[in-house]
């Protein structure tokens, strides 16, 4: 289950930055043809989400080299990816929900942190998924200046690091 949650990811993460977009035309309809199948006529209003502005990519302000991307559940929960490569062919992926605790902070308790292999000759192929810890626990906190700060309790990745907002679609595969 989670290899396959982990490779819609992955290729979510490399969807968006070469723009293949998938989109529908026109609204989205209260039944779908042939099917018994009805849609919810009130949709969320995630416009007045006071955590919005978390919504999308951010990239880790000093190498440029972490990244994470945050999108938002039902019930109060948001999703967060974050990858940061170990090297040419490793790289670190942890998943987790947050729930907010502050006006400007999230909190974790179940961080999923997983080491990725690629392969050698194809590096959009996933060779071995190395699972480091689950239930790992946290917090993501936006300061004043608009710069997310993550504070892992395990791993301590990102202890010293600063993550900007970065000009990409919102977007994530939670």
């Amino acid at each position: 289950m989670n290899i396959i949650r982990l490779i819609m990811v992955v290729a979510i993460v490399f969807m968006i930055p070469t723009q293949i977009v998938f989109a529908t035309a026109g609204t989205i309809p209260n039944t779908v043809p042939g099917t018994a199948v009805e849609l919810k006529k009130e949709m969320p209003d995630f416009s007045k989400d006071p955590f919005k502005v978390w919504y999308g990519w951010w990239g880790e302000k000093a190498a440029n080299r972490g990244r994470i991307v945050v999108t938002r559940g039902e019930n109060g929960w948001y999703g967060f990816e974050i990858s940061w490569p170990r090297n040419k062919s490793q790289t670190d992926m942890w998943m987790l929900t947050a729930v907010p605790i502050s006006k400007d902070t999230m909190q974790y308790k179940d961080c999923q942190h997983y080491l990725l292999t690629f392969n050698s000759s194809n590096p959009n192929i996933i060779d071995r998924e190395d699972t480091v810890h689950l239930n790992g626990t946290g917090t993501i906190m936006v300061n004043s200046a608009n710069e997310m700060i993550w504070r892992d309790d395990q791993d301590h990745r990102a202890a010293d690091c600063v993550f900007v907002k970065l000009n990409l679609p919102d977007g994530g595969g939670l």
